[in-house]
């Protein structure tokens, strides 16, 4: 392809819209705010700049709002610091609005202004693609909170915020043809985005598209876009372009870390070296990332420090914190509720967990509700603000165990939890070995056998049929033998006693009369069988 043309793919592509709407609970009555928001999603990836303004315009927007919203005097007015401010002092926002309000105002302001570079003035601001996912995020949060006030619209039935793959591409082209490497870079990053959502209806359409991302990084990068360098290296690593060998990969990414700002070519880097068996300078790059304050980095290295390095561990967190990872506020909740564990009479350790979970809720934190459950066992709902019962508090956390940001060491305590609840019988099957392997105490390790075994009877009653990660019968026993009461107890039931005489309870199966019977209808076929082989 000359770069004179644009191939047939693009020519029927020129008017791509976006392929998600964020923002539709804004439109009908916030319709400002809604045209600001979603052309801040347009130009994202192919104007940063642009963007940026546009976030800035947002948020000086959602300031009037709830301003008028709770009728401030004297009215929000002034520069948009000074707005902020305004609202701040009134004490009805939430922190962490005041806290994304500023930070998009400030990169709003930085893309406005020109700054000197090199010996020469530039009006360019050009960030990451990582770190603009995170402001777009930001402003989605912002948005959300807006109409949870104004419109009394409940978060459940507003969407959470997802990346749209696609972009104005008859602006982009002719931005990209006079000179634009931003929107040269934007277009190649649109057929990678095509390639990695494995749009392609076949393989001509697939080559067509390879062709145009090649052809738009090469532009891009003639065009002096450093950031071509790690779209490059992350699409031949993801074997979305092929023909680069390992080394030829590697050079790439090299390339791209000469231009490295906030962890992102570390982040490709580190991923692409463990998937190819060097994991240990794989980890290296990643932990650099992390240190940068990049979020998937802070995310695999948590994840792998945890248990294994605990200073490491630890410092990650604090790391996550300063740079608003959400999923280190769950992580530095989780060590709050263990030192209010460790001391329930300390009230410095009660008031840490109570601000903690404040916190954490209000920036959304994974998982939030699932330590909101088990602060609200621990410590007799002192913790929380809504007194909850038994049921609710293992309902929110079996609901959110899938949220968790990496495998903690929880199930243990959420078999407690369970315990004082109605139903999750299944549920305690699948978090059943892991439950047992978080301890050495006897006692407890005997309570998880009871547990899940009493439950399981409650189910077989149910269902007539039931799932044990170990033999029934054997559980039980040990739980007894082991010290609990419960289990015990019910051994020396009628009812325990009859069902265990039964004898059916196995890992998995139908269990009483019935089992028994198609034993011995099993067992008369396989004689019969081995006769007619003898035969």
């Amino acid at each position: 392809m000359s770069h004179n043309q644009v191939s047939q793919t693009q020519h029927t592509s020129l008017f791509t819209t976006q392929s998600v709407d964020n923002y539709a609970f804004l439109q009908s009555e916030l319709n400002e705010l809604y045209i600001q928001a979603i052309q801040a999603e347009k130009y994202a990836t192919s104007d940063t700049q642009s963007s940026l303004a546009k976030m800035r315009l947002f948020v000086e927007l959602a300031c009037h709002e709830l301003g008028r919203f709770y009728g401030l005097k004297p009215p929000v007015s002034g520069d948009l610091i000074n707005k902020i401010k305004q609202l701040e002092a009134s004490g009805k926002i939430d922190a962490w609005v005041i806290e994304s309000m500023n930070t998009l105002r400030h990169l709003g302001n930085q893309s406005v202004h020109i700054s000197e570079s090199h010996g020469h003035f530039v009006a360019q601001i050009t960030l990451s693609h990582s770190r603009m996912r995170e402001l777009m995020q930001e402003m989605h949060d912002i948005a959300k909170y807006v109409a949870g006030k104004l419109l009394n619209v409940s978060p459940n039935h507003m969407p959470e915020w997802q990346e749209n793959h696609s972009l104005e591409l008859a602006d982009s082209i002719a931005l990209a043809l006079s000179g634009s490497n931003r929107s040269s870079y934007g277009i190649a990053k649109y057929f990678l985005d095509k390639l990695s959502s494995k749009e392609f209806g076949n393989k001509q359409q697939r080559a067509n598209w390879q062709l145009d991302l090649e052809y738009w990084s090469d532009k891009a990068i003639l065009q002096g876009c450093t950031d071509t360098w790690l779209l490059l290296a992350n699409a031949y690593a993801k074997k979305h372009l092929v023909d680069k060998t390992s080394q030829e990969i590697k050079e790439l990414y090299k390339k791209a870390l000469q231009f490295d700002k906030d962890g992102e070519a570390l982040l490709g880097y580190g991923l692409y070296l463990t998937r190819i068996g060097e994991s240990k300078l794989g980890l290296d790059y990643l932990a650099e990332s992390a240190m940068k304050g990049n979020h998937e980095a802070l995310s695999c290295m948590l994840s792998v420090t945890y248990k294994l390095d605990n200073n490491a561990y630890f410092e990650f967190v604090q790391q996550g914190l300063k740079v608003q990872h959400k999923a280190s506020l769950t992580l530095e909740l989780f060590e709050k509720i263990k030192r209010y564990e460790a001391n329930p009479q300390d009230e410095v350790a009660l008031r840490s967990l109570r601000s903690g979970l404040i916190e954490a809720e209000a920036k959304k934190a994974p998982a939030v509700n699932f330590f909101k459950g088990h602060a609200a066992f621990i410590s007799d709902n002192k913790a929380v603000c809504k007194g909850l019962s038994s049921q609710e508090r293992a309902d929110l956390m079996v609901a959110s165990y899938e949220d968790l940001p990496i495998p903690l060491e929880v199930e243990a305590r959420l078999v407690d939890v369970i315990a004082q609840a109605e139903g999750h019988q299944t549920f305690l099957t699948k978090i059943f070995d892991r439950a047992v392997a978080q301890t050495d105490d006897s006692q407890k390790v005997a309570h998880i056998k009871s547990v899940v075994a009493l439950r399981s009877i409650d189910l077989f009653k149910e269902m007539r049929s039931v799932k044990t990660p170990m033999p029934l019968r054997q559980m039980l026993q040990e739980a007894a033998n082991e010290g609990d009461a419960e289990a015990r107890t019910y051994m020396n039931s009628t009812e325990g006693k009859a069902l265990l005489k039964k004898g059916g309870f196995g890992v998995e199966g139908n269990v009483g009369r019935k089992a028994g019977v198609k034993k011995a209808k099993d067992r008369k076929k396989n004689k019969a069988a081995k006769k007619a082989r003898r035969k």
